[in-house]
């Protein structure tokens, strides 16, 4: 195995419950040759005792753990100051509530090491505990070349939506004077990962590699962030931020930049069905308006093309042609519908 170093950097935020057992699965792993950067960002709780002692404690070893204290300013900025912290050639991330597989650094990093621009693994969907679910996202092994056949499989097959399962070339991201070629954008509430691996494909010329197998052990709980409830302004401004990098590859073969930005309007749709009652999510509501004009921008290529499963389809027409089936759907089956 080949000596290269391999920068993880892992922001947290009020995470002295769940801190320890990320560093463990990181150092842990069957690849030495790693540089742990951990960003600290604001916490006001034991967070940084914890990874101080974990310091202390591997000092003479490997993987070398560095903590970097930031007042706290969302989980894009300090992703963004630990590329500026890091030094490996391959990076890495990975949240402070989740885990690693002993195995995933280094099968990503053989696949970098074959030639390819970025590589891939799978997450594994876990309770609060760590215990896996029972449902898993499915998983094939896809070689893609870069950037439209990968953009293709990220922006709609959803393929890597989180950076954790993900090994990345620093040259792509970083110049030789450490400054940031392409950042996490702190602007956005949502979809900030999504947003870094298409502008990350973009500047790929060379192959996308997805390994079968499940690296990331993505561990839900109360204060996920997915759990977070963001309005269609805010959904509007991430996805439009996706919309536009497709754009600007400039290729009309590329339609799932199109496609994923008309299914998001519809999930929001669905989403709100559920969740609010009736006078809160209707035809009067801003929040309604803005996401059937929205959904209708591509809503032609999303209906005729063959990437769109029947059933999303029918999702769809439900929405524009019988909403009050849709909330009924939304209110009983839920998210099974998508």
């Amino acid at each position: 195995m080949d000596n290269t170093l391999v920068s993880i950097i892992i922001p947290t935020y009020q995470q002295e419950k769940r801190i320890s057992r990320c560093l463990k699965s990181v150092l842990e792993s069957s690849y030495k040759n790693i540089e742990i950067i951990v960003v600290n960002d604001g916490s006001i709780d034991k967070t940084g005792e914890i990874v101080q002692r974990y310091i202390e404690k591997t000092k003479l070893d490997k993987p070398i753990i560095k903590l970097v204290n930031i007042s706290h300013g969302g989980l894009p900025r300090a992703r963004n100051i630990g590329l500026r912290h890091s030094q490996g050639q391959f990076i890495g991330f990975i949240d402070a509530d989740d885990m690693l597989h002993p195995q995933m650094i280094e099968r990503l990093v053989e696949s970098l090491l074959r030639g390819n621009d970025l590589a891939a693994c799978g997450l594994q969907i876990c309770d609060e505990n760590g215990k896996p679910t029972l449902w898993q996202y499915p998983l094939k092994a896809q070689y893609k070349r870069c950037p439209v056949q990968a953009l293709q499989i990220v922006m709609w097959e959803q393929i890597l939506m989180s950076v954790s399962p993900a090994l990345f070339r620093r040259e792509k991201i970083l110049d030789e004077q450490g400054l940031l070629l392409i950042d996490f954008p702190e602007e956005l509430v949502d979809f900030e990962d999504f947003a870094f691996i298409c502008r990350y494909l973009c500047k790929c010329d060379g192959f996308f590699e997805v390994i079968p197998f499940y690296g990331v052990f993505y561990c839900k709980h109360a204060g996920s962030l997915t759990t977070e409830i963001h309005t269609v302004y805010e959904i509007r401004q991430a996805i439009q931020l996706i919309l536009e990098i497709g754009e600007k590859v400039n290729n009309d073969d590329l339609i799932a930049h199109k496609l994923q930005y008309t299914f998001r309007f519809m999930a929001f749709w669905y989403k709100e069905a559920r969740r609010c009652k009736r006078e809160e999510f209707s035809p009067n509501c801003d929040s309604w308006k803005v996401c059937m004009k929205e959904m209708e921008r591509y809503v032609d290529i999303y209906m005729n093309s063959d990437k769109v499963s029947w059933y999303k389809k029918l999702a769809m027409w439900i929405v524009r042609k019988h909403p009050d089936l849709g909330r009924l759907l939304a209110k009983t089956v839920g998210r099974k519908i998508l």
